[in-house]
């Protein structure tokens, strides 16, 4: 299994000028043992914190609900991927997804507004 090895080999062919010559050569690569970093998140926790992180600033300006389409534009990011983040923070019960006036927007939740809050502070 290539990880529990610490190097591979590659075979390199060269083609030199008028193709009349070829080589093959073998040559041995050392490979770095993976190291995951344990303070670096997922993209997607990032992209949710930051959900709710634009979700709780927008609720303290007396906004509490905010177009999903709103959010994309704000956080570059694609209305099928906010959705998926959507999905995974109702479920968890940090957002509340509703329709008004025949669009999608986005609340927090009590528990939402909790986690915000702890998020600040921190």
């Amino acid at each position: 299994m290539l990880l529990e090895c610490d190097h591979y080999e590659v075979q390199v062919r060269a083609d030199f000028a008028y193709g009349q010559l070829d080589v093959l050569e073998r040559a041995t690569v050392p490979l770095e043992p993976a190291q995951p970093d344990p303070f670096q998140l997922d993209h997607s926790a990032v992209l949710m914190l930051s959900i709710l992180e634009l979700l709780h600033t927008e609720h303290e300006a007396g906004r509490a609900h905010v177009s999903l389409a709103v959010i994309c534009k704000r956080l570059d990011i694609r209305m099928s991927t906010l959705q998926r983040l959507m999905t995974a923070l109702s479920e968890q019960l940090l957002v509340d997804v509703s329709t008004q006036k025949e669009r999608l927007v986005a609340a927090l939740t009590a528990s939402g507004e909790d986690i915000s809050l702890a998020l600040q502070a921190a």
